[in-house]
């Protein structure tokens, strides 16, 4: 009896250790404490054979130690058809399948490639269970619209602000969903955990979001000086993202 209940603390207490390593595992800093700070202005060169491709279901992986997200893709993905079926372990994780709104993208060159690759250079293949994943953002640090909420899952009326690092390019076609703070910042909403995008969404004071319709394609490019590649992915409390566009300020964060 003694035996068991001792196995049994044992389980529990390697339990609670593991729950604590992940979840400092999944901190992050906030910008002011990273020592982050971008330019909103974009200075990103557009491959000239850049290529754009249509955009489905993501199916992506994240690695909580290296804190990178790959996606499915390179010389041997893993067929649609296997996503649902297939098990990870840690430090991999299933990212959040999402529907995505992006009519287009192009990724240019993952997160750690060098500013000056060429082709096949560009994007940073690695393999895990037999199949070929490439290497697609780093997220740096994340900020909170009013104050800290939860970063998985935020109250109603916050927003949680995640700076990441990724050389993409998104372009939006026909009408978006746009979310804005009407002080100048402006965002488009991306992707959506259950289908259709919801206007019933509970934002801070003064927020707002509302369907537009587009004269021409909304094209984003990374932000930051030179070849850097920042974006703000934020999210709401119905698990919407958005990928901010336009900023108030020269600076991120002010």
């Amino acid at each position: 009896m003694i035996k068991k209940e001792r196995t049994k603390m044992h389980k529990y207490l390697y339990t609670i250790v593991l729950l604590g390593f992940l979840i400092n595992s999944c901190s992050f800093p906030t910008t002011q404490e990273a020592g982050i700070q971008y330019s909103t202005q974009t200075a990103f060169q557009v491959p000239q054979n850049m290529e754009w491709k249509e955009v489905g279901l993501a199916k992506e992986l994240v690695n909580i130690k290296e804190k990178m997200v790959i996606i499915s893709g390179g010389s041997n993905p893993l067929p649609l058809s296997e996503w649902d079926a297939f098990k990870v372990r840690f430090p991999w994780q299933k990212n959040i399948d999402r529907h995505i709104l992006i009519n287009k993208t192009a990724l240019v060159r993952s997160p750690g490639a060098d500013s000056n690759c060429k082709g096949k250079d560009c994007l940073i293949e690695r393999a895990y269970k037999d199949h070929s994943w490439i290497e697609l953002a780093q997220p740096l640090a994340v900020d909170f619209i009013p104050s800290k909420t939860d970063l998985l899952k935020p109250e109603e009326g916050y927003l949680v602000v995640k700076v990441i690092k990724k050389c993409q390019v998104l372009r939006f076609e026909n009408e978006i969903y746009q979310l804005t703070d009407n002080q100048g910042n402006y965002y488009v909403m991306h992707a959506t955990e259950v289908g259709a995008p919801n206007l019933e969404v509970v934002l801070p004071e003064g927020w707002t979001l509302k369907k537009v319709s587009l004269k021409e394609p909304l094209v984003i490019l990374p932000f930051g000086k030179g070849e850097e590649c920042y974006f703000n992915i934020v999210g709401d409390h119905l698990g919407q993202g958005y990928h901010q566009y336009k900023y108030a300020s020269e600076y991120y964060p002010e």
